[in-house]
């Protein structure tokens, strides 16, 4: 009978631990975190109450705070206690006096207390007042309360640094290198290739020179030219942005210059453009390539000249303007047909960075998976999981939208899936604009020469196809026997199937 109630208070110890390791991963104030595994330990403990009491170095609750019957006492207790914490200390117990002052009399209790400890320092303390004995056997009380000290002081260590870090980094503007600097929610990515795309940043963000961001839609080149804004010597000036493409040739005159007032209808008064907004900061140009070849002569002399007139006026206005251009045209394509100027090319073609596309860098979608999940799971109030074999069937797809496409894609996950985990059935890969079409009776014949697809991502896509239809006809929908035909294993096979949107049942006569 007496191991059966040790067996469920060892049980009923391990829930609560579960419960505050829960609350350090899950709580993003580290004292509120606190506060909840000083009450959850109370509980667990049977205390009359028990509090927290930190060193004198930290900014917030220096006075303690505490839970429970006699808290002004037990707050005393710690207070007495934190002057020679030590930070390689251990939970310990001591007998004391107990006054009950409804009935006058006094009864023995233990006073537990344990240091709250980050890497070489003594955060705090916490301490517990119970009656004779705590609700659990002393020996296992103790040894939690270690534990938990140690967890709940690293992190809270961790949380004060990092509000250290964002107080001296606001107060002094100063980069001490990328990591310091780059904001770890925007950039994710620690492949071969972001790497050096991050060192080319570093590199050229301190120089005046334009920069023009090269690579498919998606692939994040706004914010790489946030970075190069926030690592300049600019970073405490504006950072305006324009997407040329959006606006037809008079807006995008009117916007990028300004205009005086009565210059057309409806200009009622004066307006400043975007060059003069980002005087002494940087203009980021989106679209670079689809900009008019009128607007190009015109933005060609700012670029040559430092100056400009606005729409409708006469006085010239000089500025001093980073420019980083971006654009995902083949620009030197566009220069052969005289779609785009040649002497604008070399003004904008200073320092290229060419970002590369997600299925050139793989081994970064599950961090990016990581941090979309992480984002839109705080958004929905979920706690979402990705299973492996989702994960793989994600790496595998080419996704053609990159980046932004991978973030639509955990969104929908997120708000859609309705199980706690994300199978393969729930990736929704179908998102994609062309996606193939289901597989019918038959193979579908091969379409002649002058209309294969002309890259060679697609005409391999093409080919994997049809020699997966063709292995399933062959195996007469035996899904094992196409995978050993293929020499592939029947997972990729479902991978590849779920991708190519391939029915096996169809295929069968």
């Amino acid at each position: 009978m007496a191991k059966s109630a040790g067996a469920v208070l060892l049980g009923e110890s391990m829930q609560r631990l579960e419960q505050i390791a829960h609350l350090v991963r899950s709580s993003r104030n580290p004292f509120t975190t606190l506060d909840r595994a000083l009450h959850t330990l109370t509980d667990m403990l049977g205390a009359r109450g028990g509090a927290i009491v930190l060193v004198d170095a930290l900014p917030k609750r220096q006075q303690g705070w505490a839970c429970g019957d006699d808290q002004s006492q037990i707050i005393q207790m710690g207070r007495e206690l934190v002057d020679g914490v030590e930070a390689h200390g251990e939970a310990t117990a001591r007998h004391t006096a107990l006054s009950d002052t409804g009935q006058r009399r006094t009864s023995e209790g233990m006073v537990l207390s344990t240091p709250l400890t980050g890497v070489q320092q003594a955060i705090g303390v916490m301490v517990f007042l119970c009656p004779k004995q705590p609700a659990v056997p002393l020996e296992a009380a103790l040894t939690c309360l270690n534990v938990v000290g140690t967890v709940l002081g690293c992190h809270l260590q961790t949380a004060n640094l990092q509000e250290r870090l964002k107080a001296h980094d606001a107060a002094s503007g100063v980069t001490a290198g990328l990591s310091a600097s780059y904001n770890p929610d925007q950039i994710v990515g620690q492949s071969h290739r972001m790497k050096a795309i991050m060192h080319e940043i570093q590199q050229a963000a301190n120089s005046r020179s334009t920069i023009l961001l090269r690579g498919e839609s998606g692939t994040g080149k706004e914010l790489v030219a946030r970075a190069l804004h926030k690592l300049s010597a600019r970073r405490q000036q504006s950072f305006v942005k324009l997407n040329c493409a959006a606006l037809p040739e008079t807006l995008l005159e009117s916007e990028l210059f300004g205009h005086e007032k009565g210059a057309f209808t409806g200009a009622v008064k004066t307006r400043r453009g975007r060059f003069e907004l980002a005087d002494n900061g940087t203009l980021f140009l989106d679209e670079i390539g689809d900009m008019s070849l009128a607007m190009q002569v015109k933005l060609l002399r700012v670029l040559q000249e430092r100056n400009f007139e606005r729409v409708g006026g006469h006085r010239p206005i000089s500025v001093d303007v980073r420019i980083i251009a971006a654009t995902n045209a083949d620009l030197e394509e566009a220069v052969r047909q005289r779609r785009f100027r040649e002497d604008l090319y070399y003004r904008l073609h200073v320092v290229p960075i060419v970002l590369p596309s997600l299925r050139e860098r793989r081994e970064d979608i599950p961090s990016l998976v990581g941090y979309f999940l992480a984002r839109f799971n705080a958004e929905n109030r979920r706690s979402l999981k990705i299973s492996s074999p989702a994960m793989d069937l994600i790496v595998e797809y080419d996704w053609p939208g990159n980046v932004r496409e991978l973030e639509n894609c955990v969104e929908r996950m997120v708000v859609m899936t309705r199980r706690d985990i994300v199978a393969p059935e729930d990736v929704p890969l179908s998102m994609s604009l062309n996606p193939a079409p289901l597989a019918v009776a038959s193979v579908t014949p091969s379409p002649p020469p002058e209309t294969r697809s002309s890259t060679l991502p697609k005409a391999v896509a093409e080919i994997e196809r049809e020699r997966l239809v063709e292995a399933l006809q062959t195996s007469g929908g035996v899904q094992t026997r196409a995978a050993t035909l293929l020499g592939i294993t029947p997972r990729q096979l479902g991978y590849k199937l779920k991708k190519y949107r391939i029915a096996p049942k169809t295929l069968i006569g």
